[in-house]
């Protein structure tokens, strides 16, 4: 017996440093070579907060309403090691839409792109944790070799790696979003063991404290535990009903205990906080727009996008930016599902693959109903979720295949087989590197996320490369950050507002106070309000053009190059 426990603990070793050796990688390799449009906010958020902890500011630490604190106290952790005098220098909190921030970091001989390259190093430790974590519930559901697979595919699927690689809120949301589920259906359908209910709860604590659109958890959760309900066993309806109960309440006190916890904000101010995310989301789900713009809450006027098209543009972008890989684990898992074979596919396996379905449903229902909100990378938890599947069918049919054929029972087969899918994951996002998200399917016309951010590093390199790069001053659209970062020199933002408004003397004074003009076509389709001033920009010729993957991604122009009837048609 002893024996066999050895072997097996070895085994989980195996897979677990199997597992690191092939996902950590990909999270650090080039980790810092992309900026995207909502990172400079949470590295400014981050700052605030760090110096908001120091001082015991605790009522100031709610930015924004998702609330986004996980992410903050990662980087408030780098911040703490890499520039630990910022708590002491008196400056107070920076607007996280104004250049302030890294203005003073670098007056004080730091660089903001260091802040988030050391953020992105601690998130990838915390990726990877969970990573195994997963791992390790998943395998006591559907068995190593299938858990093993099935984790590797989803944290190497090119639109996962690109946005978990970010300082963003998604990617280790959607990893507390699968532990929850994972937690709890091992709870309840293999060990009834109290440590799997509590990290349940507390990674569902967590995903609250990263967004509150994780609270589709929540209805998945009540979902599991209804079903229980109705299963045979020699408990009366009345016990098992309390035990429901009794469940529920020991995983929602975990996570209210979590989430209180780890946001000093609840310490001292809890419905200011709880307000500000909870009213805001609702606000922004049902009338479009946060409370500082409806300025209330009006039930009479809440409504959902009921044509269910959002739906379909969320499945729709799924599948373009999801890889064959996924496509046929997924189609192998409904052919396991639906086998008449019992002893192929054990209950525990078939109700963890129907959950995980609905799981990722629930994401795309919630936002392509909801108004406000369509990017993709928003339901990057069904990704994980879909993508796990995948990993189950896969083995599901390779299994199918080792029953038809002995000679694929051999250990070398399975591994040569691992070996293939995991590469071929792999394979299809590494043309996109370091933008994995921009990944799109060999059947897609264009990605389901672009012009995000992805670019600006190699347009502020080239303007760097320039003699005197210190004393350049360029001009950029929607370049905080997403350019400043990375760019010695100064950056004057070019900022969108200005087309919205058609403030149209304003930008071409701006242009004609600077040195360069940096513009992003990438986004002219769907920020067409930047269409007048693209088109005027055609009678002047850029002295570079930046393609990313055969799309025309960045113009820069010398402005003492562009003739004064390109400044006239702006302001016409």
């Amino acid at each position: 017996m002893k024996n066999i426990m050895s072997q097996a603990n070895s085994s989980r070793l195996w897979h677990i440093l199997l597992l690191l050796v092939l996902i950590v990688p990909s999270w650090v390799i080039n980790i810092a070579r992309v900026v995207n449009v909502d990172e400079p906010r949470w590295v400014i958020r981050g700052a605030n907060y760090y110096y908001a902890l120091t001082h015991g500011d605790f009522e100031n630490t709610l930015y924004e309403y998702h609330p986004g604190v996980t992410n903050m106290w990662i980087v408030a952790t780098a911040m703490h090691f890499y520039f630990p005098e910022y708590r002491g220098m008196g400056q107070g909190y920076f607007d996280p839409l104004k250049p302030k921030f890294e203005e003073f970091m670098r007056q004080n001989g730091k660089e903001a792109i260091d802040l988030v390259h050391n953020s992105r190093l601690i998130q990838a430790g915390v990726l990877a944790v969970l990573a195994v974590t997963g791992f390790l519930l998943l395998q006591l559901l559907v068995g190593e070799n299938a858990a093993f697979l099935s984790i590797a595919l989803a944290t190497i699927a090119p639109f996962y790696l690109g946005h978990s690689r970010l300082l963003n809120l998604e990617g280790m949301l959607s990893l507390f979003v699968l532990l929850s589920f994972l937690g709890m259906q091992v709870y309840l359908n293999k060990e009834r063991k109290l440590i799997y209910l509590l990290l349940s709860g507390a990674a569902f604590g967590l995903a609250q404290l990263s967004k509150s659109s994780s609270i589709v958890v929540l209805g998945l959760v009540g979902l599991t535990l209804f079903v229980g309900l109705f299963k045979k066993n020699e408990k009366t309806f009345s016990s098992t009903f309390w035990d429901a109960v009794r469940v529920f309440m020991i995983w929602f006190g975990t996570a209210a205990l979590v989430y209180f916890a780890l946001w000093p904000g609840m310490w001292v101010a809890p419905g200011k906080m709880l307000s500000g995310v909870y009213g805001n989301a609702f606000s922004y789900a049902f009338q479009g727009a946060r409370l500082d713009v409806t300025e209330q809450l009006e039930p009479s006027s809440f409504s959902l996008i009921t044509s269910f098209d959002g739906v379909a543009q969320f499945f729709q972008s799924w599948a373009s930016s999801s890889t064959p890989v996924t496509w046929l684990g997924l189609i192998f898992a409904a052919f396991a599902f639906f086998s008449k074979n019992k002893e192929r596919l054990p209950a525990p396996i078939k109700s963890t693959l129907v959950y995980l379905g609905l799981l990722g449903g629930l994401f795309i229902i919630m936002f392509g109903l909801a108004q406000g909100r369509d990017s993709q990378h928003y339901i990057l938890s069904s990704y994980v979720a879909f993508d796990v599947m995948a990993g189950i069918g896969w083995w599901q049919a390779w299994a199918w295949m080792q029953n038809r054929w002995a000679g694929l029972n051999r250990a070398h087969a399975t591994v040569t087989i691992f070996i293939i899918l995991i590469v071929a994951q792999i394979g299809f996002g590494l043309p996109y590197a370091p933008y994995y998200f921009n990944y799109k399917s060999p059947f897609a016309s264009l990605p389901a996320t672009y012009g995000y951010g992805e670019g600006y590093a190699e347009a502020a390199d080239y303007l760097a490369q320039k003699p005197n790069a210190q004393e350049i001053r360029a001009y950029v659209y929607n370049g905080m950050g997403t350019f400043s970062f990375f760019f010695p020199g100064e950056t004057l933002v070019f900022k969108r507002i200005y087309l919205i408004e058609e403030d149209y003397t304003s930008i071409a004074d701006e242009i004609r106070k600077s040195d360069y003009l940096v513009l992003y076509p990438i986004v002219r389709k769907k920020q067409p309000e930047t269409e007048k001033v693209l088109t005027a920009l055609q009678g002047a010729t850029p002295e570079k053009t930046i393609f990313i993957n055969g799309l025309e991604y960045i113009l820069i122009y010398k402005t003492t190059d562009i003739p004064e009837s390109v400044y006239e048609q702006i302001v016409r």
